[in-house]
């Protein structure tokens, strides 16, 4: 018989590890097992009665704890039942049964059985059942959710805005205004921060209202008698050429607005707001510092609601005040003669457009010529214009961003001397593959549509009826974003002043959304926008 070796491989293959193990000599008064069972074998069994034992002592405990409980439950309803038996029942002395109080009499098992699981406060069989979501009633609103999202805001940083992977556009400031147009198309972008190579440094920013200055620009002086500007002739304007040209004209460039990692995400919806931009870039250091900074990412208002939202995405009913009506709301630039700009929520008329911010909104048609839409952007100060039929019914949006889409096939350049209406340009922005113009006539023919406008009038019918689709779609009774003009991506984002606010909140959370049109569901009537700057403010402050 081969002896026991005193170690054994470890059980769990680890080949570093040996157990070492020790025999037990096992006395005369242990019980003996058969014979030709090893040692092992034995002390599995020992082990196996051991954990019996054990887990006969965990039931025999359980099983008197058990009975207790019953026993007191017992005597509970007993005692409950002997008070209240003389006012539900006289006592008789003919001998007939008493009358049970009815949570008892449907229960008869109660006095001598255990209480059934539904007697309890709460229903353990069916818990898994209940997901309706627990809506807090808060007078205080809208302190309360207001200081919720203000904790949240201050205890997050901006690191929390900077996905695992992405890219981030930066354009040079010596790269000519041209190139930097088309790059900002290519790109989907509407505006870019600027390296200045002699300082190492980030200087500004470029956006789609430098290029709206441009096209007025380069259209003016044509109409005051000067000749076209050629695409060479462009090549040799600069971005630093730009600014300076604007500084003399007395628009000083902006100074760079940014934001650093370790910032608090209420410091950047604060300074975003407060700077009135789109966006931030977020930069490793300090651009007046030694240390050269680094672009991180680009903050934006939206980026913040959708980190705010994904905090709170299980637990919305902890912001109750998103569960209010858009209607009822402080929020957004409606119009005077909307639905609610003469409900009843302040009794005086004055207060009540104190209380709201109402007033005409800028729109465009169709037929409103380019030039005239750009000038309206600039002069109100609005980032987009709905564009409504006759009756006011939204059919699209024309947006700051959407002068980019003039790089295809160079239609800037034609801009110069050609009438170009919303309609056109909105059309050539749904083309996927517009037609080359260099053979279309510069001039319109007697009798006909010439240059871009001939170009653009097949377009535009099949847009608008897209767009008429894309609108009268609903979805269980309100409107909701369909695909955009050719259905690569949706343009206008639109809700009604009975959406909630969460749905408010989601859809500004989607990157590159910056509005909302409120319309009527049964008409498409246009009552008023919604902005990124406006739920920011209210939310936020």
């Amino acid at each position: 018989m081969m002896k026991q070796p005193p170690f054994m491989p470890d059980p769990l293959g680890n080949v570093n590890n040996w157990l070492f193990v020790r025999r037990i000599d096992p006395s005369p008064a242990a019980t003996q097992l058969p014979s030709g069972i090893s040692f092992d074998q034995q002390l599995l069994a020992a082990q196996a009665q051991q954990q019996q034992a054990a887990v006969q002592q965990q039931q025999a405990a359980a099983a008197q704890q058990q009975q207790q409980q019953q026993q007191q439950q017992a005597a509970a309803v007993a005692q409950q039942q002997t008070a209240r038996q003389p006012l539900l029942s006289p006592p008789s002395h003919s001998g007939s049964a008493n009358v049970l109080p009815p949570h008892v009499q449907h229960s008869p098992s109660s006095l001598t059985g255990p209480v059934p699981a539904t007697q309890g406060d709460v229903d353990m069989a069916n818990a898994e059942a209940i997901v309706a979501p627990i809506v807090i009633h808060n007078p205080k609103e809208p302190e309360y959710t207001r200081k919720k999202i203000s904790d949240f805001l201050h205890s997050h940083t901006a690191y929390e805005l900077i996905p695992e992977s992405g890219k981030v556009v930066v354009l040079d400031v010596d790269l000519p205004v041209r190139q930097a147009f088309h790059a900002l198309h290519e790109q989907g972008i509407a505006s870019a921060p600027l390296w200045d190579l002699p300082s190492s440094n980030m200087i500004g920013v470029i956006s789609a209202s430098d290029f709206i200055h441009i096209l007025k620009r380069l259209r003016n002086s044509v109409t005051s008698g000067g000749n076209p500007m050629s695409e060479a002739e462009m090549d040799a304007h600069t971005i630093r050429g730009l600014r300076e040209e604007a500084g003399l004209e007395g628009r000083e460039p902006k100074p760079l607005v940014f934001v650093k990692p370790d910032d608090d995400l209420g410091k950047v919806a604060s300074t975003l707001s407060h700077n009135k931009c789109s966006m931030a870039p977020i930069l490793s250091a300090d651009p007046i510092g030694s240390e050269v900074p680094t672009v991180l990412h680009l903050a934006t208002l939206s980026g913040v609601l959708a980190c705010l939202m994904r905090h709170f995405r299980a637990s919305l009913a902890s912001l109750p005040l998103l569960a209010q009506p858009l209607g009822s709301l402080p929020l957004g630039t409606w119009s005077p003669d909307a639905g609610v700009a003469h409900a009843d929520v302040l009794p005086d008329s004055k207060d009540r457009r104190q209380w709201r911010k109402l007033q005409p909104l800028h729109t465009v048609t169709p037929n409103t010529l380019l030039t005239t839409a750009l000038s309206m952007l600039l002069e109100a100060g609005v980032s987009a214009l709905p564009v409504v039929d006759d009756k006011r019914c939204l059919l699209d949006i024309y947006a700051r961003s959407d002068i980019t889409q003039l790089c295809k096939a160079n239609a800037y350049n034609r801009l110069q001397w050609e009438d170009v209406t919303v309609g056109q340009a909105l059309s050539l922005a749904a083309s996927s593959n517009p037609m080359s113009w260099s053979s279309a006539p510069n001039q319109p023919v007697a009798g006909m549509m010439g240059g871009l406008s001939a170009e653009f009038q097949a377009q535009q019918q099949a847009q608008q009826h897209a767009m008429l689709h894309q609108l009268a779609t609903t979805e269980g009774g309100s409107l909701h974003a369909g695909p955009g003009p050719g259905g690569k991506s949706t343009r206008v984002y639109v809700c009604s002043k009975d959406d909630p606010l969460r749905t408010v909140v989601e859809r500004l959370a989607i990157p590159g959304v910056r509005r909302l049109v409120v319309v009527q569901p049964e008409t498409r009537r246009v009552e008023g926008l919604i902005s990124l700057s406006d739920v920011a403010a209210y939310l936020f402050s």
